[in-house]
């Protein structure tokens, strides 16, 4: 594919800079052309009464591409999106296919056992409750 209408880093730079420019052209090249491989998914993270909460988005990865798993206190979350025909010969291509893993270190509170994960509309929703001795409890004052 040639673009004869793509911007070139080398004219921003004076000369002592052209390695540099070269550089960044190549680097520009590999992200804007496609040929990169890596794609990142997004996560949210937040803490609800009783619970921590984790969403990443992963769209077009199918449920059985992703992989949740608890290490000590640390959330694994692998994924792999495949490309719909490897064959294509695109134009142009700015979505990126392959595997991804995202480590996520929790608090000491998270209960292992409760964990609840689900994959809908290409976002992995996670429930993890909170140990019940980490809650906070009420204490009764008496009087005497």
């Amino acid at each position: 594919m040639v673009n004869t209408l793509k911007p070139r880093w080398s004219v921003m730079f004076p000369k002592p800079f052209e390695a540099a420019a070269s550089e960044m052209d190549q680097l520009f090249d590999s992200v804007f052309n496609g040929t990169t491989r890596g794609w990142s998914a997004p996560a949210s993270l937040w803490e609800e009464e009783g619970r921590w909460c984790v969403e990443v988005d992963l769209p077009g990865v199918k449920l059985e591409q992703v992989d949740v798993t608890l290490e000590k206190n640390s959330l694994r979350i692998s994924a792999e999106r495949t490309p719909a025909d490897e064959n294509r010969k695109y134009w142009h291509q700015e979505r990126a296919y392959g595997r991804i893993d995202r480590l996520i270190n929790l608090p000491e509170t998270v209960d292992p056992e409760g964990i609840e994960a689900e994959l809908t509309d290409g976002v992995l929703r996670l429930h993890l409750a909170k140990r019940p001795e980490s809650q906070p409890r009420k204490i009764s004052v008496k009087t005497k």
